[in-house]
């Protein structure tokens, strides 16, 4: 049954995720023909980088990949790139006579919430300050949690529609604060735009016992990605793709400073190109996720709105517009009824004010 965890399924998925993430299995770089960035040929760098850096200056030539490559430059990681709509990568090394090397990847993406969700897949790590934009810069707003993370020589950055990785051989202080040095010039200037619109739309609390936990906050497009979060099926149950809108993450049961002990509450909001998307989403979820659950004394059904006891707590799932609110693992039914109230009215909420 879809709703039986695979654990093996889970842990090749997360090994995978965290190749994405901490670049390992990387693999000699490939050409690439395709020019994906406006304005640029593909062979043109997009940022001008420092020739040199503390002890490390730069080794030849950027060299460029793009998305009919990034299989020929990462081992099991290239779906998770194309999931967040990829377009191009530019990699430049830095050498030093003795103290290993950096590496700087460039991914840039067709937008900042697609930068946003490669950032969002992993909140471990110490938090860095950026430069902030430049006077005049036509940002909207700077946002709220961290922009870029550094943990064992490597930092990762979000910078409007740019996700970037920058990571030393070998640890150092001299290591740390030349990586950090270029993840500041990386991100000098450019625009700081607000993180996405599902993102922003999460309450800090549900009721009064259910509290956002930050670092468990996911924005993505792809199925994949979902299920090294929160596994599913290995089927695309949602029919998630790249014209989608996905936030997901947990709720605990206590403070946001002191969440209990009890198991979070998993959600997840989505947004579809349109309302027969969702539509039939829905459907194809209900038809292989709950095939024979709802028919059971423990469910209530009322149209798109339904709440279901299943083996590991209520779920719930409730359709507004194009917009597809589910709820899992929570404690009971009267507490799924009240996810699925507040994020209904946030998704209506949402698609009133883009009308």
């Amino acid at each position: 049954m879809p709703c039986s965890r695979s654990m093996e399924w889970i842990r090749r998925a997360r090994l995978v995720l965290a190749r994405v993430l901490l670049g390992v299995s990387i693999l000699p770089l490939a050409s690439c023909k395709r020019a994906p960035i406006e304005g640029l040929a593909m062979n043109e760098p997009s940022l001008k980088l420092p020739r040199s850096v503390g002890a490390w200056t730069q080794s030849g030539g950027p060299k460029f990949v793009g998305p009919q490559d990034i299989f020929n430059y990462m081992d099991g990681a290239g779906e998770f790139y194309l999931g967040y709509r990829f377009k191009r990568l530019e990699v430049q090394r830095y050498g030093s006579a003795d103290q290993g090397e950096i590496l700087v990847e460039l991914y840039w993406m067709e937008s900042s919430d697609d930068a946003y969700g490669l950032l969002s897949g992993d909140w471990g790590g110490e938090a860095v300050d950026l430069p902030p934009p430049t006077p005049g810069s036509s940002s909207l707003a700077t946002t709220d949690g961290p922009r870029a993370l550094y943990g064992a020589g490597l930092l990762r950055l979000w910078s409007g529609n740019l996700f970037a990785r920058i990571m030393a051989d070998h640890e150092t202080n001299a290591s740390k604060r030349a990586v950090q040095a270029l993840g500041e010039a990386i991100a000098r200037g450019r625009s700081t735009p607000l993180r996405p619109e599902l993102i922003l739309a999460l309450p800090a609390r549900v009721g009064s016992q259910f509290s956002l936990r930050p670092d468990r906050v996911t924005f993505l497009r792809s199925h994949l990605v979902l299920n090294s979060v929160y596994f599913l099926s290995s089927e695309n149950l949602l029919d998630l793709g790249p014209d989608c809108e996905v936030a997901t993450t947990n709720y605990g049961q206590g403070s946001a400073k002191a969440i209990g002990n009890a198991k979070p509450a998993r959600l997840m909001l989505a947004r579809y190109a349109n309302e027969a998307a969702a539509a039939k989403a829905l459907h194809h979820f209900r038809q292989i996720y709950l095939p024979d659950k709802l028919k059971g004394p423990k469910a209530s059904l009322i149209g798109d709105n339904g709440v279901v006891a299943i083996e590991d707590g209520w779920m719930g799932f409730a359709r507004s517009g194009r917009g597809l609110a589910l709820v899992f693992e929570s404690p009971d039914e009267a507490s799924a009824r009240l996810f699925l109230n507040d994020f209904t009215r946030i998704l209506a909420k949402r698609e009133a004010s883009r009308e």
